[in-house]
């Protein structure tokens, strides 16, 4: 059952809880920390930061149970959150597979369930593929929704191309919310990917961190002391539409040369489409009957096989893609860079951007960025979007 303290930080804003969840947020932070540490972070005085502990522990959100090392006199007490106290659901919707993932507070993965999609246009047909699929998830790990403190559901690839337009969001949160009594929160797969690669792995040593996918679409996201910035309107997919060239292909947005015509998904697999058509040999010519019926699984397939074709394609992809991440960096100045999306582990596409990025900016040595893959699986995006709830009731 979810701590009302937890539900109480979203419904709540006396100054009281804020003091709450500032503690919770720091322990949360912090694989174990020492009261001393606390009384230094947040200028409480001592009795009222004893006061506040003393009731996070009473609602099972902390626990004190591991002493650290000593200094000489008694092992201090470390604080951690209980991070079983309450759970998330991530539910990642792509046209290619989708994703639910039932995980604790400290976004460790309990379970998953991956969804291979078909043919489904209708929104709500799909919903429902998802309620079911999470009440089995969460029946399969002896849980209940009465556990869960939220769901997250990313849902971009809906609303790119525009092919929803007689649904919002509220209308997704409201009919989920009908079947899952929880709180909902729908929003964009790169935050969720930017927040939880973040707080797995950076949160301790980035302070400007960036985070890029490459997919359908090719997104960017921001964290800026520890708070999600995707600039302004939402516009995750703004680092897609960076022109390359003006002298381009049309992009769908209307302008020339974007890097969404060369580095996205629907860009290789239309460049391979056409190689294909002239006869230039592939190991495609015997995974597929007809070049205009070829999927993304295929291509993968060959890929993996080590297609020269493709392998070829994909670096000149990676190639435009590292040209924008460059220009991105010059820009934007973060101090980690993290790429992630069902591109970066094919072949070499990591090591060709990175090799690209890094030959760009040696003439700019004052600009210390590291570039890293995704560290997380490709249920990353499902566990963030269970993380960003969490991270919405312990906002201000």
């Amino acid at each position: 059952m979810v701590s009302n303290m937890l539900e109480s930080f979203r419904t709540t804003q006396n100054s009281k809880i804020k003091k709450l969840k500032t503690l919770y947020n720091l322990i949360r932070k912090q694989e174990g920390i020492m009261v001393e540490e606390l009384l230094t972070q947040t200028g409480m005085k001592p009795a009222t930061c004893a006061r506040l502990l003393d009731e996070l522990s009473k609602n099972h959100l902390i626990n004190s149970n591991q002493l650290g090392v000593s200094t000489g006199g008694r092992k201090p007490i470390l604080y951690r959150i209980n991070p079983e106290q309450a759970y998330l659901i991530g539910i990642e919707v792509t046209d290619i597979y989708s994703t639910i993932v039932l995980s604790d507070l400290n976004l460790k993965e309990i379970g998953h369930k991956k969804i291979q999609m078909g043919d489904e246009k209708s929104i709500y047909k799909r919903l429902d593929v998802f309620i079911a699929q999470t009440l089995d998830l969460l029946q399969e790990y002896d849980k209940s929704m009465d556990d869960i403190l939220g769901v997250g559901i990313s849902v971009d690839d809906l609303f790119d191309q525009v092919n929803y337009t007689e649904v919002k969001r509220e209308d997704i949160e409201s009919y989920l919310k009908a079947q899952l009594p929880t709180y909902i929160m729908v929003g964009s797969g790169v935050n969720f990917a930017a927040l939880a690669e973040y707080r797995l792995h950076y949160w301790q040593t980035s302070d400007r961190f960036l985070f890029t996918t490459g997919d359908i679409e090719i997104r960017s996201a921001k964290i800026e002391s520890g708070v999600v910035n995707s600039g302004q309107g939402g516009m995750t997919n703004a680092f897609g539409h960076t022109i390359i060239d003006t002298n381009g292909s049309r992009c769908y947005c209307g302008s020339y040369g974007c890097l969404h015509t060369y580095s996205s998904l629907p860009a290789i697999k239309a460049e391979i489409q056409q190689k294909l058509k002239r006869g230039e040999p592939s190991l495609l010519s015997e995974l597929t009957d007809n070049p205009d019926t070829l999927d993304y699984f295929t291509i993968f397939q060959a890929l993996e096989q080590g297609d020269p074709m493709c392998e070829t394609i994909l670096k000149n992809a990676a190639y435009y893609y590292g040209i924008a991440l460059s220009n991105l960096i010059l820009t934007t100045q973060p101090d980690t860079v993290v790429c992630g999306g069902t591109l970066v582990p094919k072949a070499t596409f990591f090591e060709d951007v990175k090799r690209t990025v890094e030959e760009r900016l040696q003439a700019f040595p004052k600009i210390n960025t590291t570039i890293y893959p995704a560290k997380e699986s490709y249920e990353i995006v499902a566990q963030g979007a269970g993380g960003m709830v969490l991270e919405r009731f312990l906002s201000e």
